[in-house]
């Protein structure tokens, strides 16, 4: 399956139950999906991204907006990715539309 046909079968997911989500912030849980429980910095190399920006986008995803990840700061300035609950829903539901 092709980058695009993936994002466009993720998308239909985030769309229908997270309709605010913006595509950078698919990308980043999707990401995040791939590597496990990377780091800001992680996701940010990934994609192409500032970590600064990394983080914005990936803040949308947290308890204050979809919560389907924790960021957890480890202590020597980096914070580690977790998905929640809710998160790892998500993931199941992507990963399921994706090998059907």
């Amino acid at each position: 399956m092709s980058n695009k046909a993936i994002l466009e079968q993720a998308t239909v997911i985030f769309k229908r139950d997270y309709p605010g989500l913006s595509a950078e912030a698919i990308i980043c849980f999707l990401v995040t999906m791939d590597l496990g429980q990377p780091t800001v910095g992680d996701v940010a190399r990934a994609v192409g991204m500032t970590e600064p920006t990394a983080y914005q986008h990936l803040s949308l995803l947290t308890g204050s907006g979809a919560g389907l990840i924790v960021l957890i700061n480890t202590g020597d300035g980096r914070n580690q990715i977790q998905l929640t609950d809710k998160g790892q829903a998500v993931a199941a539901a992507v990963n399921q539309a994706l090998a059907g």
